[in-house]
């Protein structure tokens, strides 16, 4: 009997089925290695892994339209559901920063290049982690399996050109923006909210990536400074107790575990971009269209 394997699961399908009974993925939409194919007769050039999904308008679990309240709750479910896979993707990429910063960059002399040193270090480490989070956390959503961190770490290093890319243009923007008036850099800021998830999620030239999220945070803004003022404010509650406590102590050990806690934290920026990402994308807007991540 003729099968389909799906792309996203690799359940084995009848033809004829729309729908993958496994994972519900739309089985039109499956690349063409997918098709009549097992895995061993697919080509070197095509990915043998799994993808997020080509449609953004699959169906995810607890997924709905924006709102700032649905976005936080999400955000905060999913940042405590992958804490772990967080904290192990932090710790592999950020202690040795973090560790080298305490023991050199700490003594140096804090000028622009000790300044700019320590900013590009931490922005190449946010650079590393997002698109693995963001994999870890797509899969999780689709799939109900959790990939492992060498996993995540793979597909999310395919992303890190196309990503630091878009988000140095989208920091230069950002920083034009602030240079000339504080209103016209945070309108900058809000409109581009969206670059990680649709660098990483979608496929398009850098002008498309920023096009994309104006888009989608269009009419929305004020919404989603609201959100990353309460994010900011809970991330704090628990960043401010452990900086205050380790700022007596001179102790390598302790200021690199309030480091890493710190980033660890920060993450939850990442994941609430992403759950702006998928929340703004299932939300109706009269006259507009949403793209496929295909497109």
């Amino acid at each position: 009997m003729s099968t389909t394997f799906c792309a996203q699961c690799n359940a084995v399908n009848l033809i004829g089925d729309k729908y993958c009974f496994k994972c519900g993925s739309d089985l039109a939409v499956q690349p063409t290695y997918a098709a009549s194919a097992a895995p061993a007769q697919w080509t070197d050039a095509e990915s043998r892994e799994w993808q997020p999904h080509a449609d953004p308008l699959t169906p995810l679990t607890d997924v709905a339209s924006f709102s700032v309240r649905h976005v936080l709750d999400l955000t905060l479910r999913n940042f405590g559901t992958h804490l772990w896979p967080i904290t192990k993707l932090v710790f592999l990429v950020v202690t040795p920063f973090e560790i080298f910063k305490l023991l050199s960059l700490s003594r140096a002399p804090q000028d622009w290049q000790t300044i700019s040193l320590t900013f590009l270090l931490g922005v190449t480490c946010n650079l590393l982690i997002a698109p693995a989070l963001m994999y870890s956390i797509m899969k999780t959503l689709e799939t109900d399996v959790a990939p492992g961190v060498n996993e995540s770490f793979r597909w999310g290093l395919t992303k890190i050109g196309r990503l630091t890319v878009c988000a140095a243009i989208s920091w230069v923007l950002q920083a034009l923006g602030y240079m000339f008036f504080v209103i016209p850099g945070i309108i900058v800021s809000l409109s581009l909210a969206l670059v990680y998830p649709v660098a990483i999620l979608e496929k398009g030239s850098p002008s498309d990536v920023l096009r994309r999220s104006r888009q989608l945070t269009k009419g929305y803004r004020g919404d989603i400074l609201g959100a990353e003022i309460v994010l900011g404010l809970l991330t704090l509650v628990i960043n401010g107790p452990i900086s205050l406590l380790v700022a007596d102590m001179n102790s390598v050990s302790l200021s690199v575990f309030a480091a890493v806690v710190n980033d660890i934290t920060v993450q939850a920026f990442t994941v609430l971009s992403l759950m702006m990402y998928l929340t703004l994308l299932r939300t109706p807007r009269k006259g507009n269209s949403l793209l496929s991540l295909t497109n």
